[in-house]
Parts: structure tokens; C-alpha cells; sequence
């Protein structure tokens, strides 16, 4: 009995179509491995820092009283609390009578 060769061509190429199949399949599940996505989002979030880093210090560099100015605004509202409570005059002992 011989083998129709058109039939065996056919059967040769559904075995290679498997195998890019099963390969890309494979490369599928590496790229969307939850690993992979992490590795690859942390390595987005370093590379976005770095640029915002980048562009903060060429904007102090190019305006260093702006900088300076928004540096004292912001060191004075985190500091309102205790600055306020330097100004705070309203002592219990002042409104008693002494005897």
C-alpha cells in the first residue's frame, strides 16, 4: 500500500502548524505571566521617574528663585501647625485673678 503523497504533504504541514502553534503559545504565556507583567511595569515606573526627575531639576536650573520660593511655600505650610503655635497667646493663667 502506498502512501498518497499530497495526503502526507498535507499531514506534514499540520504538524508544522501545531509546532508554531505550541511555540507561540508558549511565548504567550511567558509574556503574560504575571512575573512578567510586574517585572515590566516596575521597570516603566523607574523609567518614568527618572524623567519627571529629569525635568524637575532642569526646571530648578533654569528658575532657582521659583524653585527656591516653592520650596519655602511648601516648608512653611507643612510647618503652619507648630509656627501658628508660636503666635498662640491665649493662655488659661493670663484671665485669673491673682491673690
Amino acid at each position: 500500500m502506498t502512501a498518497d503523497p499530497a495526503l502526507a504533504a498535507a499531514r506534514a504541514r499540520a504538524i508544522a502548524a501545531r509546532a508554531r502553534l505550541d511555540a507561540s503559545i508558549e511565548r504567550a504565556k511567558t509574556r503574560l505571566s504575571p512575573r512578567t507583567l510586574a517585572a515590566g511595569a516596575v521597570e516603566t515606573a523607574k523609567d518614568k521617574a527618572f524623567a519627571a526627575a529629569e525635568t524637575g531639576l532642569d526646571a530648578v536650573r533654569q528658575r532657582p528663585a521659583v524653585a527656591a520660593a516653592v520650596a519655602g511655600a511648601v516648608g512653611l505650610f507643612l510647618a503652619r501647625k507648630p509656627l501658628l503655635g508660636l503666635f498662640d497667646h491665649d493662655d488659661a493663667t493670663a484671665d485669673e485673678p491673682t491673690s
